[in-house]
């Protein structure tokens, strides 16, 4: 049956694809161009195939060969677009594998990957885990600490991901969490905080969107990182989403897929990342390190656990006090190289402003290589210094952590090229979504169509960046024409794009920041995105109906922001079901 249904879904891709070479060419509209309404077939292709066939892979690839396919149609002839689909399509994917942040990420990822087999080889990792078990012996107590560890590292969504999932994972398989919730708690931990801290690496990124967005408004009297501020309030979706989890953790009520997860979880089955279920005692048998790395971390265990810690806390510390060091240095750079005389003055001094103004224009993906390799560099002379492990021994640990992410690079090179076919420079698939859906729309709900729009944008694209940069330029103008001088409503629009895009990232199955979490946590990137949509769908619709639209409607944040927070609660206590700590075989 699965067999005739992936069949169906190819034969059905190359129907449209017929419709879509017959319109293109014989019709005169340019709604159905492949820049039109066909522009929204590859991640619509993609999205849907990954959750039929249970393949992201072979999704993503079949996504990316439908957008070169579409791209070719507008300088060739049905049957001729063929072969070019396949030189256009691996020509995205050297270019996304070669662009400066998409190499910068890839090396980033790699070299935190080696150090995360560093400092699990030397026991490091065992020994943090072993120590924090002392506050976290349950699933509320390991979930809360997730959570809590998801604040201490907020300056970036990616170093957030990838430090709490190796630390953590092995005390929640412990626990009876499953690694579905976990991947949850990483993913709405990483970028709704990120995407609100006062120093992180997207302050830069939005401050740039939202003066953009004031400049076109002709908006003069209001600055753009005061705009930022003033709209964090108004982020109900990250506001709300952090709630949700902790609510969820402390009193174990869970529902939908997410409930059938923990359910299976308590009762010693975990979900790998190939989507097969293995029984808890496997998963620690096998640990993250192999066997091998087991038997040499007993065999060369110190007297003390806080001495063997170390050799997880240092590099990871290290990492931590060299992230904002080169993201510093990084941003003081661009500012000093560039053109802005107020910014170069701010970058010259050496205080707080200075501080975050060179953080906020940072390259975050090379800032946290150069961070990860100072990291890797410290890990490794502590292992061969103390006699932990041999020169040999640490390198090939290292080569070991690189090797474990090669399914997320092939996952992100996959993404990013689907993202640059479907991206203003190719189809303009957000741009046609925007412009369709845009007209027409009253006052009163244009901060609530603005966060869904952001979210349509940001789950077809799979980047909240990218949604964000197109989305806010037209939001801030949009909202100051509807009703000028309503500073409230300017506010509101503004963080709906904001929060929008990190919804609909959330949810897209092609996103980095999806991807990261489910490997983080070695869970299946499906069951991942299932489980936490049916929880971050009620959480975006709370989001609208007490917080969005209410602010449109007039209404005081200090009346809509506790409302909706009540109603977030409410919503555990009214579908969630507690999951006991234990459960037998029999138990539901």
């Amino acid at each position: 049956m699965k067999r005739v249904i992936h069949v169906g879904c190819y034969f059905f891709i190359l129907l449209l694809l017929a419709l879509a070479s017959f319109t293109s060419t014989y019709c005169e509209s340019s709604f159905f161009s492949p820049t039109g309404i066909w522009s929204v077939l590859p991640p619509l292709v993609a999205i849907v195939l990954a959750f039929l066939t249970r393949n992201v892979i072979v999704s993503l690839l079949t996504g990316v060969f439908c957008a070169s396919y579409l791209l070719a149609l507008d300088s060739h002839g049905p049957i001729d677009s063929i072969p070019h689909c396949f030189f256009t399509a691996t020509e995205h994917m050297r270019a996304a594998a070669a662009k400066p942040w998409n190499s910068g990420v890839l090396l980033q990822c790699a070299t935190i990957g080696g150090l995360v087999g560093l400092i699990t080889r030397s026991g490091g990792v065992r020994a943090v885990a072993e120590y924090l078990a002392k506050f976290a012996r349950g699933p509320v107590s390991s979930q809360i600490v997730s959570w809590f560890l998801g604040f201490l590292i907020f300056f970036d969504d990616y170093a957030n991901v990838q430090i709490r999932g190796p630390i953590m994972r092995p005390l929640m398989d412990r626990s009876g969490t499953s690694r579905e919730k976990f991947a949850f708690i990483l993913d709405s931990t990483a970028a709704p905080i990120a995407g609100i801290a006062l120093i992180s690496t997207w302050i830069g990124t939005e401050i740039s969107y939202i003066r953009t967005g004031l400049a076109d408004a002709g908006i003069e009297n209001i600055s753009a990182y005061t705009l930022f501020v003033e709209s964090i309030p108004y982020r109900f979706y990250n506001l709300l989403t952090l709630v949700f989890v902790l609510g969820t953790a402390l009193t174990l009520r869970e529902f939908g897929p997410m409930r059938r997860a923990e359910v299976l979880a308590r009762k010693g089955f975990l979900r790998e990342m190939d989507s097969r279920l293995i029984r808890r005692e496997e998963a620690e048998n096998a640990a993250v390190d192999g066997s091998d790395t087991a038997e040499s971390v007993e065999s060369t265990r110190p007297r003390s656990l806080m001495r063997e810690s170390m050799f997880a806390i240092i590099p990871l510390l290290s990492l931590v006090v060299a992230s904002f060091v080169c993201f510093y240095f990084s941003g003081r750079s661009a500012i000093l190289s560039g053109e802005d005389t107020a910014k170069i003055a701010t970058a010259r001094e050496f205080n707080f402003d200075s501080f975050r103004a060179c953080i906020g224009e940072a390259d975050a993906s090379i800032a946290l290589f150069q961070a990860a390799l100072f990291a890797c560099v410290a890990s490794f002379l502590m292992c061969v210094a103390s006699g932990k492990l041999t020169a040999s021994q640490a390198s090939q640990a290292w080569l070991s952590g690189v090797k474990s992410l090669c399914f997320t690079f092939v996952i992100l090179i996959l993404a990013w090229s689907l993202s640059a076919c479907i991206s203003k420079s190719g189809l303009g698939t957000a741009n046609f979504l925007v412009t369709s859906l845009s007209s027409n729309t009253p006052t009163f709900i244009l901060p609530s169509f603005i966060f869904v729009l952001a979210a349509i944008v940001s789950f077809a694209t799979g980047t909240s960046y990218g949604t964000m940069a197109i989305i806010t330029p037209l939001a801030i103008p949009f909202a100051h024409e509807l009703l000028p001088g309503n500073h409230a409503y300017l506010v509101a629009a503004t963080s709906a794009v904001l929060t929008g895009a990190i919804f609909g990232d959330h949810c897209s199955p092609i996103s980095d920041t999806t991807i990261l979490s489910s490997t983080s946590a070695r869970c299946g990137l499906l069951e991942h995105v299932s489980t936490q949509l049916g929880y971050a769908l009620w959480v975006a619709g709370i989001s609208i109906v007490f917080g969005f639209l209410p602010v449109g409607l007039g209404v005081s944040l200090k009346i809509a922001l506790p409302v909706s927070l009540v109603a977030c609660l409410a919503l555990i206590f009214i579908l969630g079901r507690k999951v006991p700590a234990k459960i037998n075989d029999e138990q539901e």
